[in-house]
């Protein structure tokens, strides 16, 4: 192996840190996919990352099932122009971002693929190209890296991720690459287990208090015991109670239980903050 993509023992130490941290937020759906995203910009210096689910990889008609995005919150992108970017994406994937759909042509159905802009596409075509015109150049952005791996036990759907680099910057380079593809080898498979996927029920999706009540639920608690810690009557905590079975598809506390050990979700409950 070249010594340019070999990776070293802080990268390892990084990727797996980064894995334990996400799997301690897998029941939040953003968090962990924020946090990865982040970690992962963070290690091979990039300043725009989307994370997200795709279906229709191998079938060459690719839809976008969720994404988080990193860039526009430091002012790398306006987030209303990144949104209609999305947009247009979904309505028309092939003339809108050609050159990651002529990559799903290298979609392998075991590992996926990882591959930098310049693997696909030269610089002369590309930066005369209208895909570079009308989406590069709005983002600020030049070099890309796209990364998408299936998602078990889920027919076509796809664990995704695309790195951007801006103008006047150097390319990926083969280390990098390979940061990027063992990142997501770690990943990949615990979406659906896990890590959460964006069609799983979210707790941050639930009031304040009744995420509280979840909480208290989880560690244990009965009706009468998180009412005194939330200082809450126990009506209105049987009522959250109910909110949160109907949010989760459960009936008792056991299956609410139940179905948190099954997942591996540990219990840092990201989503009680904010």
């Amino acid at each position: 192996m070249a010594k340019s993509a070999r990776i070293r023992a802080e990268d390892c130490r990084a990727i797996s840190g980064l894995l334990g941290d996400c799997r301690d937020l897998g029941d939040d759906r953003h968090a962990w996919r924020e946090h990865a995203l982040s970690g992962l910009a963070r290690l091979i210096d990039a300043e725009l990352g989307i994370l997200g689910e795709m279906a229709g990889c191998r079938s060459g008609r690719p839809r976008d099932l969720g994404t988080v995005t990193l860039g526009w919150q430091a002012g790398f992108v306006p987030r209303r122009a990144f949104d209609a970017h999305f947009e247009a994406f979904n309505r028309e994937p092939d003339t809108y971002m050609p050159t990651m759909v002529e990559g799903f042509r290298y979609f392998d159905p075991a590992e996926g693929f990882c591959l930098r802009r310049t693997d696909l596409r030269a610089d002369r075509p590309w930066y005369t190209s209208a895909e570079y015109q009308r989406t590069m150049t709005s983002f600020g952005a030049d070099h890309i890296l796209w990364c998408f791996r299936p998602i078990p036990h889920a027919s076509d759907n796809n664990f995704g991720l695309v790195i951007f680099r801006g103008r006047r910057r150097r390319d990926f380079d083969a280390r990098e690459l390979r940061l990027v593809r063992e990142t997501a080898a770690v990943l990949a498979p615990l979406v659906g287990g896990p890590l959460a996927r964006f069609t799983d029920p979210s707790p941050r999706d639930l009031p304040p208090r009744a995420r509280q009540v979840l909480a208290c639920l989880l560690e244990g608690d009965g009706d009468k015991q998180a009412a005194a810690r939330l200082r809450l009557s126990p009506h209105t905590v049987n009522q959250y109670v109910k909110l949160i079975f109907r949010h989760f598809g459960v009936s008792s506390r056991t299956e609410l239980l139940a179905r948190w050990i099954r997942r591996g979700w540990g219990s840092r409950f990201s989503w009680l903050e904010g």
